[in-house]
């Protein structure tokens, strides 16, 4: 099992181009191309650790909380998990095992909030990227969007102490992955 995840973190990261990953229990890997149809086998040759690639499978949340008033918070594309949609096609006349395909269609973050009694609660988060995708924030009753490069999110609003975890969410189409993500979040209250 280790080995088959490593081999997906792998082909994850050095074969962007490749729509389908199929996993042989022999060190070599086969990776598919279904545009062209053909199937060609590899020797794992790279320069990750094992234990980079583990690391990389990780899902990363933010450990301290945002506080209601506190500094501003910076973002980057690194505080991000990959939010990946995943397609399973089955082959009846070859036989074998499924073949899985993963796109990689967003990024996500979740992170404690501390500090709503039922105030009145200011939510700015702003940001740009090099691509165009849609930002999703919620957190609690607050819900707001804005799509493009550049994210301006602005509304005041009283969640009777329900925002307690900030999640925000970039979805893209696929093969639009951005290269860079800078976001800034504050959340403050009437002084």
């Amino acid at each position: 099992m280790k080995k088959q995840i490593i081999t997906l973190i792998y082909c994850a990261l050095s074969m962007l181009s490749a729509e389908a990953m199929a996993f042989e229990e022999s060190p070599l890997v086969r990776c598919c191309d279904f545009r062209d149809r053909f199937c060609e086998p590899f020797e794992i040759n790279h320069s990750f650790s094992e234990q980079q690639m583990l690391d990389a499978a990780k899902p990363m949340n933010l450990s301290a909380p945002i506080y209601v008033g506190g500094a501003r918070y910076t973002l980057n594309k690194s505080d991000f998990n990959p939010v990946y949609s995943t397609r399973v096609i089955h082959r009846p006349c070859r036989g074998g095992d499924p073949i899985i395909i993963n796109t990689l269609v967003g990024y996500e973050v979740t992170f404690p909030v501390d500090g709503d009694y039922g105030q009145e609660l200011f939510f700015d988060i702003n940001g740009r990227s090099n691509k165009s995708m849609n930002l999703a924030a919620s957190c609690g009753t607050f819900n707001a969007s804005d799509s493009g490069n550049k994210f301006v999110i602005s509304k005041q609003q009283n969640t009777a102490q329900s925002c307690k975890n900030m999640k925000l969410k970039f979805t893209f189409p696929s093969n639009s992955a951005p290269a860079t993500i800078d976001l800034t979040v504050t959340i403050s209250e009437q002084l």
